[in-house]
């Protein structure tokens, strides 16, 4: 019995010292280096806050799960101030930290910036529909491009019978893509439409608003985000317009919600994401994803609801962690690229690349939603 309890000691003394050397092992092991790159201060600081707070809730959830392949996720963050100097400084800054991919929350003129300074990896994520990445480089975008949330706003239009269309973009990079997809878009699918730029700068969109909103238009369409949008609204307001207004991806949120409560639009429509409205997703296991992460990042942040920006984030987030498991080494850019762009990766909406386009989505994965009820959901007719 000695024998037999010394024996069992012995053991368990070695079970102990292997625990605890596998215990030293992951604490030693490094950190997965993430650069973020968003903008957290500013006009655009909104895109930046809500992105960041997802990518936030990804590690939490990652390292609370003991890591990826025994090694924490550690994300470093900075703020480009949606300024591309700044934005620049950012990337080198990371790059010099050793980040085995880039997330770049950001907009569209600071993505460009930094565009060049990866051309050599490590590969760069953005779900900045603004942004469609050359399939010889190491950038990949997970949504849809600006041109597939056009070509949604059109088909919506035709499917209502709806053949003109009043727009009002931004005078900066982002307003520009916009009007560029417009021109391509709009004519093709047999929609004549108004359009009418506008400074983001600008307190006082009624002009604008007025040069497009005809009674023959039953439909306005706004490409901008951030403060621009909220001028937009009260424009809207002060004019007292009727016809259903269609917003920017990015509006679809609480906080924006907020900033125009006292000029709510009768019908406030706008581009997303079908994971915005869980029920618009005929895929059990996308749906259990969105359902599972608008339910967790709720209880994460104390009530306050997950949005488009969130989702965005999310999908990111999912292609990042995509890589981390299955790419043996994440800091080769090649063996990244050929992975993204041979193997889908599973999110709220399946994110699909390939070696002809680093886009992840189409117009199919794009839905027009309404607010309605406190809540985002499947766009009534126009009429």
């Amino acid at each position: 019995m000695a024998t037999t309890f010394k024996i069992l000691a012995g053991a368990a003394c070695a079970a102990g010292a292997l625990a605890s050397g596998a215990v030293r092992a992951q604490a030693a092991a490094p950190e997965w280096k993430i650069g973020v790159i968003a903008p957290t201060t500013g006009p655009i600081a909104t895109i930046g806050t809500r992105q960041l707070a997802s990518l936030q809730w990804w590690e939490r959830e990652v390292n609370a799960a003991n890591g990826i392949k025994g090694r924490k996720v550690a994300l470093k963050h900075c703020n480009d101030e949606a300024n591309p100097e700044k934005a620049v400084t950012c990337a080198r800054d990371l790059l010099a930290q050793g980040v085995v991919l880039i997330l770049n929350a950001s907009v569209t003129g600071p993505i460009r910036a930094v565009i060049p300074l990866v051309k050599n990896g490590p590969v760069m994520l953005t779900p900045s529909p603004n942004i469609v990445p050359e399939a010889s480089s190491y950038v990949f975008q997970t949504s849809p491009s600006d041109a597939d949330l056009v070509l949604a706003v059109a088909e919506y239009a035709r499917a209502n019978g709806v053949n003109r269309i009043g727009m009002v973009a931004a005078t900066d990079a982002s307003g520009e893509v916009g009007v560029a997809s417009a021109a391509t878009v709009f004519p093709k699918q047999g929609i004549q439409y108004n359009l009418a730029r506008i400074d983001l700068r600008a307190t006082d969109a009624t002009t604008q608003l007025a040069r497009v909103s005809g009674a023959d238009v039953p439909l306005l369409y706004s490409t901008y985000t951030g403060g621009g949008a909220v001028t937009v609204v009260k424009g809207y307001a002060n004019l007292g317009l009727t016809q259903p207004l269609v917003v920017s991806y990015a509006n679809i949120s609480d906080p924006f919600i907020a900033l125009i409560k006292n000029d709510l639009p009768k019908r406030l429509l706008g581009t997303a994401l079908k994971g915005v409205a869980p029920e618009l997703l005929t895929d059990a296991g996308e749906r259990e994803r969105a359902t599972y992460f608008t339910k967790s990042y709720e209880q994460w942040r104390g009530g306050e609801r997950a949005d488009m920006l969130n989702l965005l984030a999310l999908g990111m987030a999912d292609a990042a962690e995509a890589i981390l498991r299955n790419v043996p080494d994440p800091a080769n850019a090649d063996a990244v690229k050929k992975y993204l762009e041979s193997t889908p990766v599973k999110s709220f909406q399946t994110i699909r690349f390939s070696a002809q386009s680093h886009v992840g989505m189409n117009a199919g994965d794009v839905a027009i939603v309404e607010y309605r009820g406190n809540r985002w959901t499947k766009a009534d007719p126009v009429r």
